[in-house]
């Protein structure tokens, strides 16, 4: 599939900021980022047609996800002699996958104005009756101390769309470091 590539020109780089369905699309996008002081001029961006096949096709499996960072897969094995929790070497495959599956995108945690999505999970009760969650929210202030924890920033998405792909495609992690197996 053919997409349009935006790119900007910042010290002697060329940096994706988006790939469009058409050139009207990536030309609003310029328009929208000039206005702000700080993200240069008209001439500092240049589009170009480029294939390009969909993430969410080329990231399946971690070891995907690896190929597409050009990163080597964890060696669970020697993981886990060191110490590490299957829930640790869970997390640290979705943080590998949410780093291939945003395509460079980071979270700007302090803009209010960018979106950043992550799975939802409904977790269902056991076989027996009982039901079982993992950390995905904690709150107190009932104590002598105020918490407050939510899910992980290495594992948000710039998308809806990828958020809702990982949370499917990937279930078997996500239920690794949610839930404590009894």
């Amino acid at each position: 599939m053919k997409k349009i590539c935006l790119y900007r020109k910042e010290n002697g780089n060329e940096n994706l900021q988006g790939r469009y369905d058409n050139v009207e699309e990536a030309q609003d996008t310029v328009k929208k980022l000039t206005e702000d002081e700080g993200n240069g001029s008209i001439f500092d961006y240049f589009y170009k047609e480029e294939d390009y096949e969909e993430i969410t096709d080329r990231v399946k499996t971690y070891e995907d996800a690896c190929k597409v960072l050009g990163v080597e897969p964890i060696n669970e094995q020697n993981a886990k002699a060191q110490g590490f929790r299957s829930d640790e070497i869970a997390r640290r495959k979705l943080e590998t996958i949410a780093a291939a599956l945003n395509e460079g995108w980071k979270p700007d945690w302090n803009n209010t104005d960018q979106y950043k999505y992550y799975p939802y999970f409904y977790i269902q009760e056991n076989a027996k009756g009982k039901g079982s969650a993992g950390l995905s929210f904690a709150y107190t202030n009932r104590a002598a101390s105020y918490t407050f924890a939510v899910i992980g920033s290495r594992l948000c998405f710039y998308a809806s769309r990828l958020a809702r792909y990982a949370g499917n495609q990937f279930t078997d992690l996500y239920e690794q470091i949610l839930i404590e197996k009894l």
